[in-house]
């Protein structure tokens, strides 16, 4: 039995390994993603947020743009990257598709379910489009940062994935 997870150990290592293409999505240049630890004592920290303890009950009714995602500025105007989370249920639009998904929040937990998007070509957003879709099946927990009242998506490590900013929401 070890000798046979011994050699799945070698055959996965020994894989070829993929990369991905991390050409800006913009003119913007790249800009480091901020790193942020909850609760943990040995991690590296590139800049410090506060955090606020709680999140509101009004974020079941609220509106995001899409800031950054991995590191990645999001596009602005038109392209923007919008989530709208309404009681139990995620829509928003990727720069190019729209998306729906169900979403399930405890507190500062949050779990992203049954995310769809469209299927319309993509080539000068797809970048952007692939990051949202990873940034949503990843989050696992979401702050309020104190100094600007964005919302922070954490993976389940409490690794920053994305920052959203607040939007007034359009009926």
């Amino acid at each position: 039995m070890s000798m046979l997870m011994l050699s799945m150990l070698m055959t996965a290592c020994a894989a070829p390994s993929r990369t991905v293409d991390s050409k800006p999505l913009t003119a913007n240049p790249p800009v480091k993603a901020r790193t942020m630890s909850i609760n943990s004592l040995n991690s590296t920290v590139s800049s410090q947020v506060k955090v606020q303890g709680t999140v509101p009950d009004s974020f079941d009714n609220s509106y995001w743009q899409f800031v950054q995602i991995e590191g990645q500025r999001m596009a602005k105007d038109d392209l923007a990257p919008v989530a709208r989370f309404k009681v139990n249920e995620l829509s928003g639009f990727t720069g190019c598709n729209t998306f729906v998904a169900s979403y399930k929040r405890d507190g500062l937990w949050l779990a992203v379910s049954n995310l769809r998007m469209g299927n319309q070509p993509c080539d000068s957003v797809l970048p952007q489009q692939q990051l949202v879709y990873r940034a949503l099946s990843q989050v696992r927990s979401i702050r309020i940062i104190e100094s600007n009242d964005y919302l922070a998506m954490l993976d389940a490590n409490n690794k920053l994935l994305a920052e959203l900013k607040p939007l007034k929401i359009r009926d």
